[in-house]
């Protein structure tokens, strides 16, 4: 019961506060909220319940391996977008997430490198993807039953998930739990809706907030059998939220910094030496830097 309450509740909640913060903030920061680990963390906790701390252990080395397929999934959307329409985007990029999924469940690999695939790829899909134009065109009106179609194909997708995650063994499930759902109906929706620029900007506030993602299944992966399943969660969920406020917040800044007039508060971020400009390095730094602090945090475990 408890985890089809977390299913059905928690995946579409996400959804909405992605839906709603793109809204409010834009669409980068709509998809720096959709990183958060609020499916994973469900279909791991539940695999722990069922299996142990050691399955669950297992289970989210081989979801740090299964975001090679959502990296790639980002990139090749965000590259077919500009091209196409979003049925040939999502086939083009489903298609190259599951053979980067089959390449990398073909390997045992351990927790070193688990964290180290998921933080080179998020990277290289977040420095390769196009960059975006200097303005976005103006949002249209968005019909009523648009979020609660998104809520609703979240949650049947999440319980099917659930369901073949219980029933593949620990990496290729971990690995299905890392797989684009979400990422796919904000796409499609995005892209449909507001554009292929839109979406864009929706990928690569994606690939930028995965750090506390990675952070939070590298700690469970390195503390659910030392430390307890209940500990290990905790901590990896409190680590995943400071990583993803702490973000949010350098995206809030960027997002002033593009609204605001030369001389006001982006000027003094310009002076102060901060460039945030769309693609460039310095948008990457809350990924980088939170994958850094999760490698170190998974170190000090494993030396505990």
């Amino acid at each position: 019961m408890v985890d089809l309450v977390l299913e059905l509740v928690v995946a579409p909640a996400l959804v909405a506060a992605a839906t709603l913060a793109a809204r409010r903030f834009g669409q980068r920061i709509g998809g720096l909220v959709s990183a958060f680990p609020a499916i994973v963390g469900p279909v791991l906790l539940v695999a722990a319940l069922d299996h142990g701390a050691a399955f669950a252990a297992r289970a989210a080395n081989g979801t740090l391996l299964g975001l090679v397929a959502l990296a790639g999934f980002a990139l090749v959307y965000g590259r077919v977008a500009p091209r196409a329409g979003w049925p040939a985007s999502l086939a083009a990029a489903w298609a190259v997430a599951g053979v980067l999924g089959l390449a990398v469940g073909t390997f045992a690999a351990g927790r070193p490198a688990g964290l180290l695939a998921a933080a080179v790829s998020l990277v290289a899909a977040a420095r390769l993807l196009p960059r975006a134009p200097d303005a976005l065109p103006e949002e249209p009106a968005v019909p009523r039953w648009d979020l609660p179609l998104r809520m609703g194909l979240t949650a049947l997708l999440a319980v099917s998930l659930t369901a073949a995650a219980n029933r593949a063994g620990p990496v290729a499930g971990g690995m299905l739990a890392a797989l684009p759902v979400l990422a796919s109906i904000l796409a499609v929706f995005t892209h449909a809706r507001y554009g292929a620029a839109a979406v864009g900007e929706l990928l690569r506030g994606m690939l930028g907030g995965m750090a506390g993602f990675v952070g939070f299944c590298a700690l469970v992966a390195a503390l659910a059998e030392p430390a307890g399943i209940a500990p290990a969660f905790v901590v990896a969920t409190a680590a995943a939220l400071a990583v993803q406020v702490a973000t949010a917040r350098l995206g809030l800044l960027e997002h002033v910094d593009a609204e605001v007039p030369a001389g006001g508060a982006g000027g003094v971020l310009r002076e102060a030496g901060v460039d945030r400009q769309p693609g460039s390095p310095d948008a990457l730094a809350p990924l980088a830097l939170g994958l850094d602090g999760a490698h170190r945090a998974a170190v000090a475990a494993d030396r505990d």
